[in-house]
């Protein structure tokens, strides 16, 4: 497994990976697009966090826990990493996010407020440990609790822009989510090779 071998998100949970696909209709999941998810909790601003994805419990072995799994991240804050917690399928509650202001030109100048909505399907499943799984980060070497739901979002071409703009899309800036299913918080930050 390498990096370059992203063009969507990937996941990992329970001894498996989840790779996505761009899916030819609706699906339980998507990448970007509007949300109708709340976020409440930690005042920001002025830009708002962007929807970077939604995971469907159908998708992953997490419905028991999830219908949806909103995956929220600061895009124009520069070095953001934020925390929040899943209240309902509608609500989530910010409790943590450095820096609280957004940068106007950050990650480059007339970034959009929404990313392209793309529905996603779940292409393929493949058996690995963590270890295995961390190759497809350009930072494997995580201090993150391995039994926790991990989300890799790499740049990608096929989104019509760029994501971290052209040094930063070259560089493999990922975006990591991790997920406490149990506990229903996600946390956020970002790395690049």
């Amino acid at each position: 497994m390498n990096p370059d071998d992203l063009i969507l998100p990937a996941a990992f949970y329970d001894s498996c990976a989840y790779f996505f696909e761009r899916a030819d209709r609706w699906s339980a999941s998507r990448f970007g697009g509007p949300s109708d998810v709340t976020i409440s909790g930690v005042k920001h601003g002025p830009r708002r966090l962007h929807h970077i994805a939604t995971l469907g419990g159908k998708d992953l072995p997490i419905g028991k826990f999830f219908l949806w799994l909103p995956l929220f991240y600061g895009l124009a804050y520069t070095g953001c990493t934020l925390q929040y917690r899943k209240l309902s399928t509608s609500s989530v509650e910010l409790f943590e996010l450095e820096p609280t202001k957004s940068t106007e030109d950050f990650p480059y100048r007339d970034y959009p407020p929404l990313l392209p909505y793309l529905p996603l399907r779940v292409a393929k499943i493949e058996r690995c440990d963590f270890r295995e799984f961390s190759e497809l980060s350009c930072q494997p070497n995580w201090d993150i609790d391995a039994s926790s739901l991990i989300v890799l979002v790499p740049p990608s071409p096929i989104l019509g822009m760029s994501l971290w703009g052209p040094s930063g899309d070259a560089e493999c800036s990922q975006i990591v989510f991790e997920c406490d299913v149990f506990k229903g918080v996600i946390k956020a930050f970002s790395q690049c090779g």
